[in-house]
């Protein structure tokens, strides 16, 4: 079985994603720490993801340098979070512009380093919720960066060794994530979509309103939001 670097930040879509990996590949997950407001709480929701899942093969790299240049809502508190319903065309203030590249350099130098052929990211282009698609806040998120980032690594790699990024959910909507989860029996409650906090959901990012609209179109009860999970 060929070996892949799974990026898993402990949301709902990278726990979807390492369930589907784990049955096609043997899953290596990757969590990236890089300093950002929820970054205890993802990383807590990683850990017990892979302990539910069963994959003794993890790793954490360390991105906090992210952090330490500013210049997004995710990391300083100084700067205003905007709520979805106030977004337009402009790029949001959650949008930290390198991040899903640099979390992709890491995976390429872990996959390197143990012969992994694919590398898996979970960014969906649109979650379809009202409102903008995802890619059009988060420019990564799109099937033209995918492609891009491959085409890099062509040059990069070697000769004849055989590495791809691949995103297998960029075409789902959010509530075709969470009837995903359903059916492969995840601990959703083990996830964290907030961008604001460690504890409790704010209910007003885009995290959070991404995740509330895919489980009321899935015709699903977010169990996260019925009883709080402790990780």
């Amino acid at each position: 079985m060929d070996k892949a670097v799974v990026l898993v930040s402990g949301g709902l879509n990278s726990a979807v994603l390492a369930a589907i990996a784990r049955e096609q590949y043997e899953a290596h997950l990757l969590h990236v720490a890089w300093g950002h407001r929820a970054a205890e709480r993802e990383r807590s929701c990683f850990e017990a993801i892979a302990a539910h899942l069963r994959i003794e093969r993890t790793l954490t790299a360390d991105l906090g340098w992210i952090a330490s240049l500013g210049g997004n809502s995710r990391t300083s508190r100084k700067i205003p979070m905007e709520e979805p319903t106030s977004l337009g065309k402009e790029v949001p203030s959650t949008f930290v512009l390198g991040l899903v590249p640099a979390m992709l350099a890491a995976a390429a130098t872990w996959a390197g380093a143990i012969g992994a052929k694919r590398i898996l990211i979970g960014t969906s282009e649109d979650h379809g919720v009202p409102g903008p698609a995802m890619s059009s806040f988060y420019p990564d998120y799109r099937r033209e960066f995918v492609q891009t980032f491959n085409l890099m690594l062509e040059y990069a790699k070697p000769h004849g060794r055989e590495l791809l990024v691949e995103a297998p959910l960029a075409e789902l909507a959010r509530q075709e994530v969470v009837l995903l989860a359903k059916r492969l029996k995840l601990p959703v409650e083990k996830t964290w979509s907030c961008y604001r906090d460690n504890d409790e959901p704010c209910g007003k990012c885009v995290g959070c309103t991404t995740r509330a609209a895919g489980f009321l179109r899935a015709n699903i009860p977010d169990p996260l939001l019925l009883e709080p999970a402790k990780v």
